[in-house]
């Protein structure tokens, strides 16, 4: 079970993840970030891990998937503070450097100011 709450800023949409990204949870949680990485106006998703409980490989593959549509229609995902099991998943499953990542609030709203607002 988890929860995702998005925060709307120019051109980029903040989804904050609390909860976990197992196998029962990707069906939703697939449609639901599709949604958002694909609407009208949006240029990049920002994924928020820091409150991740409990993931899986299915949860990774929801991630590279929905990154792959996106970039296919010119939008990108962008993780935010992956929780240490996530970054430690995304390290052995060797797809750590497929995903633009974010260690703080700070370094993200270098990179990307319209989050600044």
């Amino acid at each position: 079970m988890f929860e995702l709450k998005a925060e709307s800023h120019t051109n980029v949409t903040v989804l904050r993840f609390s909860g976990n990204l197992l196998l029962p949870d990707v069906a939703e949680f697939s449609k639901l970030l599709e949604e958002h990485l694909l609407a009208p106006n949006i240029r990049q998703v920002v994924l928020d891990l820091s409150h991740v409980e409990k993931v899986d490989t299915s949860g990774l593959g929801v991630l590279v998937s929905a990154s792959t549509k996106g970039r296919g229609r010119g939008r990108r995902l962008v993780l935010l503070m992956p929780a240490p099991h996530v970054a430690e998943l995304l390290r052995k499953a060797e797809i750590e450097g497929f995903f633009p990542t974010f260690e703080s609030e700070d370094e993200l709203k270098g990179y990307i100011p319209d989050t600044a607002e």
